[in-house]
């Protein structure tokens, strides 16, 4: 009995019978043990609570994160107000809006199309396998726009392989694309430009193409099938009279003068013109003065009644101004080539800037995309011909993005609802998993105040709708309605607002650091008429409403000036925001009344729309490191692991014990069976007296 009971213990698995002893030490073990889980049972009801409160911030997170990408497809003007574009003639163009479009119609007539350049070989090849030069090595030399490409073959390039060189040139980078064409009497290879617009133009190089390519590829031996050309419009009936222009191009020179050498080194001076490549030669002492003169012979030479026009003068500062002037006409365009055409540093095309661009008169862009003309409108043009545009809210769309807000938000403020409700029954109170928690009650009072305050930046007096409420969108205040403390839409109002001033409407939902200024005027609250908004930074400049103070001297100088309470930084006219901790700081305006010796004193005013005001918040109660959420939760987990600390505690506690009483009982059982072994021999030997006594 006694190896029975040491190999039990040693496998820590001792069991009774109650054979011996007749009584269940181990039903009555079992029982000691669960006597005493009585705290391990309290422990883990404690965890469990405290980990519903732990999912029930999670669902809440995720309610905020769902809510945020929600606010995030709306937070810009263009997003949440959604206007269209309606084309009587969808032939020739198609159009669409941004919110910086205004309601109403225009007519707009496409006189043609931004085009690229193409040509057509003369020559005819059998079959694209042909060699191309006569057997002999050559270059081919070409420009487009600004650029020289040159391509070299060798004796035994056929035609395909030629077109395949084009294409691949590291100069090239699809600028050019080659390709064979076969029109039923031969090949012929095909160039095209990429780019759409005049002055994007292929022009053969004849003076660095080698003489044995010339005969089947020089400029003569291309035919144009389409050259490169802008788009050409009429808006709105102007211009009224088409009256071409002439493309100029100024290079300023700092510390150089009409007299000073271009380039030490020599070189040249390329650049194309109406369909021409000039190349000027520059030697060792050529100056700008000399350059221009050479210039304009060389043009005239080619093209005897051509205005064109190269000049070197002094400006007003000092500097060269080495200018060039076309002839009227979008076909004149004048296209500097840069190195190795041009060799002189301060002659290359990022050099010059476009004075007056080339033009027959028209509203014209070198792409058949057309964004900046009618302002928030972008053309896609697809042919020639009229079409009326016209520019419109799409109210239902908008409405519908409000809705999509409201449904979002009341998600997230159900859920709360739910979390921290307490409903009575009869004499009995129930509180849901969230009662009384701080934090949450925190989350729901930053939300509802974001929801019912004034916008960021607004103003009571300067704009027409400073608050949700005043769109009606409303929190429900009925406690015995089902949505009490939801927001509730009425669309009826809002429908109303977005008629009368749909550029309000958008600014109070999707403002984006949108700038205003006021001034009280005899007694008039204004939009100032003294200073400006000049510029802010984005990520420094807090969305809000500053006072603004400055002094101007009897001389015309601004002397001094602040910005919401704290010294500004004059620049001349200019009064920028500093101050650490100063909500403004960055903020920049630009002042425009000198003429007055006294203080002057305003507001402006940088709005914020409330989808990014909730954004923001939602963004900073879910911050994985700061957010409200995460410290509350990392607290909970805290608890719980504080908890589950305390329960493995009592799980060994508890495994001690049973090892502790099995052993005791196995010990007291296997007493009792000594005893009852000795109180048989006992009662045998009692038994064997009495029957001898007989």
């Amino acid at each position: 009995m006694a190896d029975d009971l040491s190999t039990s213990l040693i496998s820590g698995a001792i069991r009774f019978t109650g054979l011996g002893s007749g009584t269940d030490f181990d039903s009555l073990v079992t029982q000691l043990v669960e006597v005493e889980k009585t705290n391990t049972n309290r422990l883990e009801t404690w965890r469990a609570e405290w980990e519903q409160k732990s999912d029930a911030f999670d669902a809440l997170s995720v309610a905020m994160l769902n809510l945020n990408t929600t606010l995030s497809s709306m937070n810009t003007a263009d997003e949440f107000l959604i206007k269209t574009v309606a084309s009587s003639n969808s032939t020739a163009m198609t159009a669409s809006a941004t919110s910086e479009a205004e309601q109403g119609s225009h007519l707009v007539t496409v006189v043609s199309m931004a085009t690229t350049d193409m040509h057509m070989g003369a020559a005819i090849f059998s079959s694209p396998e042909d060699v191309i030069s006569g057997g002999s090595a050559g270059t081919f030399s070409f420009t487009y726009g600004n650029r020289q490409i040159s391509v070299d073959v060798t004796s035994t390039t056929t035609l395909s392989q030629f077109a395949k060189l084009i294409n691949s040139d590291p100069e090239n980078r699809n600028y050019v694309r080659a390709s064979m064409i076969n029109d039923g009497s031969g090949f012929r290879l095909q160039i095209r430009g990429m780019d759409l617009g005049a002055g994007n133009d292929f022009i053969i190089d004849e003076s660095l193409t080698s003489s044995e390519l010339l005969a089947n590829f020089g400029q003569s031996q291309f035919i144009e099938t389409q050259n490169s050309g802008n788009a050409q419009l009429v808006v709105d009936g102007w211009p009224h009279t088409a009256t071409p222009t002439a493309d100029t191009l100024t290079a300023a020179i700092t510390g150089s003068t009409p007299a000073s050498v271009v380039s030490g080194a020599g070189g040249a001076f390329k650049f194309t013109y109406a369909g021409n490549i000039f190349s000027v030669s520059l030697s060792s002492t050529t100056t700008y003065a000399e350059l221009a003169t050479a210039v304009n012979i060389a043009v005239l030479a080619r093209l005897p009644s051509s205005a064109f026009q190269a000049s070197a003068l002094t400006n007003a500062s000092g500097d060269l101004e080495f200018t060039l002037t076309g002839d009227p006409g979008s076909a004149n365009q004048i296209s500097i080539v840069n190195m190795p055409g041009t060799s002189a540093t301060t002659l290359q095309s990022d050099k010059f800037t476009q004075i007056l661009g080339a033009t027959d008169g028209y509203i014209e862009r070198p792409t058949n995309t057309v964004s900046d003309v009618i302002a928030g409108v972008a053309m896609n043009l697809a042919a020639p011909g009229s079409t009326t545009l016209t520019t419109s809210i799409d109210a239902a769309a908008v409405i519908q993005n409000v809705q999509t807000f409201v449904d979002g938000i009341n998600t997230v403020l159900t859920l709360i609802k739910e979390q921290t409700q307490v409903t009575t029954e009869g004499k009995e109170v129930n509180s849901s998993i969230l009662t009384g928690n701080y934090g949450v009650q925190m989350i729901q009072q930053n939300l509802k105040n974001i929801l019912s305050r004034k916008g960021l930046g607004f103003d009571f007096d300067m704009d027409p709708f400073v608050s949700l409420g005043s769109l009606g969108i409303t929190t429900d205040t009925n406690e015995g309605s089902a949505t009490f403390g939801l927001l509730v839409f009425d669309k009826g109002a809002f429908s109303s607002a977005l008629a009368s001033e749909p550029d309000a409407v958008g600014r109070l939902f999707s403002a984006d650091m949108y700038p205003s200024t006021k001034e009280t005027v005899d007694g008039v609250p204004t939009e100032s008429p003294n200073f400006r908004y000049a510029s802010s930074i984005r990520g420094v400049t807090s969305a809000g409403d500053f006072s603004v103070s400055y002094e101007v001297s009897a001389t015309g100088e601004v002397i001094s000036a602040s910005i919401n309470g704290y010294a500004a930084r004059i620049e001349g006219t200019k009064i920028t925001a500093d101050g650490d901790g100063n909500p403004a700081r960055g903020l920049a305006i630009e002042v425009l009344n000198l003429s007055e010796a006294r203080i002057f004193n305003g507001q402006i005013q940088i709005k914020s729309g409330k989808t990014e005001e909730l954004y923001q918040e939602i963004k900073k109660l879910t911050d994985p490191l700061t957010g409200t959420l995460d410290i509350l939760k990392d607290n909970y987990q805290d608890i719980m692991d504080s908890i589950d600390e305390k329960i493995a505690y009592e799980e060994r506690r508890l495994t001690l014990l049973e090892s502790n009483l099995r052993l005791k009982f196995a010990n007291l059982e296997a007493l009792l069976g000594t005893y009852e072994s000795i109180q048989t021999q006992l009662e045998s030997q009692i038994k064997s007296l009495s029957g001898s006594s007989k």
